[in-house]
């Protein structure tokens, strides 16, 4: 069934891609020749026109389906869609790394593909304030190279890129967090900022998570728990800004309780 899903998107997103091409483009017979020439000719013209190199591997495929070139212009595929760059041949080129894998899982050169499915989805996240669905796919990409490939150089730069994707997951969070703060939608905003401290504590901007969580909490005359974050804030991110401003805070409940203690019935007597 999967691979019936991944047929079908494979022929939508061709149609898509004959129609975006305006030139035609064709192999020029002195391109031709051994499967080993003609996989050399494609690599030259990846640069300058990956759709030419792409009919090349292609042709190295169909005529030499035993070569090692032939293992090699499948993976060649998959950089030509990489090279344009553009959503659909991104997706197209994941597909085809993803059947790289799948074909040739303990080759060298497996490991390269798995990582560039994650590299086809990272290359199309989309800032923090925006959907997310892109940063998920690549997450869970890189995630698959480091339990499918542990050790590798590969599995290395997959876990920077994890980082990545996690502070643009983290901060889209907070974002939605503060947004409702400023609308004065107090518990929504506690329990996005919530989920950013529970799914995601290595945020790289926690001080100023903490803080606007106190003035959550401040907002809503919680103040044992605002003063908790604020002190969260001067405690642990002391060279802060924030660290400042949580303290007039502090000051500023303080002041509060005092007033409320004074003003509470019997508290002259």
């Amino acid at each position: 069934m999967k691979k019936n899903v991944l047929l079908l998107l494979l022929i939508l997103l061709v149609s898509a891609g004959g129609c975006r091409s305006k030139k035609a483009i064709s192999i020029d017979p002195s391109d031709k020749g051994s499967d080993k020439k003609m996989y050399e000719n494609a690599m030259k013209y990846m640069s300058k026109d990956p759709e030419k190199a792409r009919l090349l591997f292609k042709e190295v495929a169909q005529l030499y389906p035993d070569s090692i070139y032939a293992n090699k212009s499948k993976l060649g595929i998959g950089d030509s869609f990489y090279r344009e760059r553009d959503s659909a041949s991104l997706i197209m080129a994941a597909v085809e790394y993803q059947e790289y894998v799948n074909l040739y899982p303990y080759s060298p050169d497996a490991v390269y593909a798995k990582y560039q499915i994650g590299m086809c989805y990272y290359k199309q996240i989309r800032k923090p304030e925006r959907d997310q669905t892109k940063t998920f796919t690549a997450l869970k990409a890189f995630e698959g190279v480091i339990q499918q490939y542990p050790g590798t150089p590969e599995a290395e730069e997959a876990k920077k890129k994890i980082d990545e994707c996690r502070q643009n997951l983290a901060r889209h969070y907070y974002l939605i967090g503060y947004y409702n703060f400023l609308m004065k939608s107090f518990s929504g905003a506690i329990a996005r900022f919530k989920q950013v401290m529970d799914e995601y504590p290595d945020f790289a901007t926690n001080d100023k998570l903490f803080y606007y969580t106190g003035k959550t909490y401040l907002a809503m005359k919680d103040y044992d728990s605002a003063l908790s974050f604020f002190q969260r804030v001067i405690g642990s991110h002391a060279k802060s800004k924030y660290a400042k401003k949580a303290q007039r805070q502090i000051s500023k409940i303080n002041s509060l309780v005092e007033k409320t203690k004074k003003t509470a019935p019997g508290a002259g007597k």
